[in-house]
């Protein structure tokens, strides 16, 4: 996946998300495609992360389809038919996604501050398009250890 290009030359777009009254982060991933805003939150629960979350997915599915209209994002995107995209049919174009949280991925230990971590290790499967991101195939303490050794 690219860096620093310009949106409509890629189909997925990773955008990390600080959940400032949680001290938390996320990250979403939006598939332009399927016109889905895709959750990836490893501190799945309580009421009120979850609600908070929410919210704050909720702003990035309603300002999405506002930028991409304002930039002519669809004018732009030559390949992609956009009345024939089953997604987009019979849609507004600056309807907001749906937006998934992601079930099945790995969590990090309760009382743990690793939610960067994880944020990062996400997008870095994503990015090598691994969708399925497992807890198979996931180790904390390596990736912290790998993340570590980048300073």
């Amino acid at each position: 996946m690219l860096a620093n290009v310009s949106w409509n030359t890629v189909d997925n777009i990773i955008i990390p998300v600080n959940i400032s009254e949680s001290f938390h982060w996320i990250m979403i991933l939006f598939r332009i495609r399927h016109i889905c805003v895709y959750v990836c939150d490893s501190f799945i629960g309580g009421a009120l992360n979850t609600k908070n979350v929410h919210r704050h997915v909720q702003s990035f599915a309603t300002i999405i389809p506002l930028f991409l209209f304002a930039t002519d994002f669809y004018g732009k995107r030559a390949d992609i038919c956009w009345d024939r995209e089953p997604a987009y049919i019979d849609k507004s174009m600056i309807d907001p996604p749906k937006y998934v949280i992601v079930r099945n991925i790995p969590q990090q230990a309760p009382q743990s501050n690793d939610c960067g971590m994880y944020a990062c290790a996400f997008a870095e499967f994503i990015s090598h398009e691994l969708f399925d991101i497992s807890t198979n195939m996931f180790n904390a303490t390596n990736h912290r250890m790998r993340y570590g050794a980048l300073r």
